[in-house]
């Protein structure tokens, strides 16, 4: 997805090491690093305001979004996705990020969302319960033709249905990257509902005679066990 009029700003950063990035910090300048394009294009240091890195953020311009970078003071500007962000452990504050060059005429693999729509007939109709397998699916094609989502249809989905990749149709201008028969969404019954349903279809063909065989061995336990009891029992003396 290239976003139109989005042109972020940076500046060379002349120092690297840990000391010089907290310092960096300090000042709200989050350490950056640009890189890819290439064998010719060379991977520099930057730094960019947290300010404006959090705006991005909140956008939602770090799921393959693509934006311009300029370098500060000068006129010269990169097609760049954010590829890595590193943040705190605890705090979750912004430690660092890095971003790779785009080539508007070289296709790229990335990983697009997956969008469910609609609600199944399975869960409307039958009780069912749609599951999510697959929340991302890889996929290849030009930077301009980057999809915000991958959206599946469920609709038309019963109960004991699945989506698969085979059942997307994206155009011929995205490439897929997963097998055909990967299931997407599902739709089932609920655990307990799956269980009662066996219960009760093992309660219609069992036979109306005799009692189970699993209580047959309990009472030949149970005549066993008093067998031995009194096997245990000491004989009484003789008296003499």
């Amino acid at each position: 997805m290239i976003q139109e009029n989005v042109i972020v700003e940076v500046e060379k950063r002349s120092e690297t090491g840990k000391n010089a990035s907290n310092r960096y910090r300090a000042s709200d300048q989050i350490p950056a690093v640009l890189y890819g394009g290439g064998a010719t294009m060379d991977t520099m240091s930057l730094l960019v305001p947290r300010k404006t890195l959090v705006t991005l953020l909140r956008k939602g311009l770090h799921e393959n979004a693509i934006f311009e970078l300029q370098l500060k003071g000068t006129d010269q500007k990169r097609h760049v996705m954010i590829r890595d962000l590193t943040l705190h452990p605890i705090t979750r504050s912004l430690l660092h990020v890095d971003f790779v060059r785009i080539l508007l005429d070289r296709k790229l693999r990335v990983k697009a969302s997956v969008e469910i729509a609609g609600i199944p007939n399975g869960v409307k109709i039958e009780g069912g319960v749609l599951n999510v397998v697959t929340h991302e699916l890889a996929i290849e094609c030009l930077p301009a033709d980057i999809p915000p989502s991958i959206i599946v249809d469920v609709t038309s989905l019963n109960v004991h249905d699945s989506f698969r990749v085979s059942n997307l149709s994206l155009g011929d201008k995205v490439k897929i990257l997963e097998a055909p028969d990967r299931v997407i969404v599902h739709v089932g019954y609920a655990r307990a509902e799956e269980v009662a349903a066996v219960a009760a279809t093992t309660t219609e063909v069992a036979p109306t005679t005799g009692e189970p065989e699993v209580i047959k061995k309990g009472k030949k336990e149970e005549e066993e066990a008093a067998a031995d009891g009194k096997a245990a029992k000491p004989e009484k003396k003789e008296k003499k």
